[in-house]
């Protein structure tokens, strides 16, 4: 699984929104997903590729997209 479905499918569990309606351009507050959860999304994507976001860095995620790229920089092997 790719790093892009990864992100999706969690981000889907944690907020309960579909897959299937959940773009790269989605706020995550638009997705219902506040503080506490996607702190919990963020922390089931470093258990799932076993790496580690910066605390800076997480909080400086606004949508999905910012999710799959704070990845990308830390193991670009998920490219």
């Amino acid at each position: 699984m790719n790093v892009e479905d990864k992100v999706t499918e969690l981000i889907s569990r944690a907020s309960g929104v579909p897959v299937s309606e959940i773009r790269p351009e989605a706020k995550l507050s638009d997705l219902d997903m506040e503080s506490l959860e996607k702190l919990e999304c963020v922390m089931s994507l470093e258990d799932a590729f076993q790496i580690e976001i910066k605390e800076d860095d997480l909080w400086r995620l606004k949508t999905v997209q910012d999710v799959i790229d704070a990845f990308r920089r830390v193991m670009p092997s998920l490219s």
